[in-house]
């Protein structure tokens, strides 16, 4: 699952977990994310998810909305990426979920992947 922390000037304020559909962001009291800056616009951006791919579009903000230090009007996201929106950094983090398979259910998944010819 995707993550984003919000800062503001490096202290943390709250994370949000993406879902699919659409998050907002702006001062608006009604955004997903709430910013209280005069720099951010009362609709200033969205982040949408569909599936496991996320990008973020700008609204016609006053300021802009930058990832990476590159301003945008609409760009996928990544983990690693930075988002500025007024005085407020919002990190892209993902949650990895692996899972170790061992015992008789990797043992059988293999032999079926050598039975069906997919490993010599």
């Amino acid at each position: 699952m995707t993550k984003i922390s919000v800062f503001e000037n490096e202290v943390p304020q709250k994370t949000v977990n993406l879902r699919v559909g659409a998050v907002t962001i702006g001062r608006a009291t009604n955004s997903d994310i709430h910013i209280k800056d005069s720099t951010v616009s009362s609709q200033h951006a969205k982040i949408v998810t569909y599936f496991d791919a996320s990008y973020i579009e700008d609204l016609e903000s006053t300021n802009g909305t930058f990832v990476n230090g590159k301003r945008v009007q609409k760009h996928i996201l990544n983990p690693g990426d930075v988002i500025s929106v007024g005085t407020h950094t919002l990190k892209v983090e993902s949650e990895q979920v692996t899972a170790d398979v061992t015992g008789s259910f990797a043992d059988e998944a293999e032999g079926a992947v050598q039975h069906r010819g997919l490993m010599h």
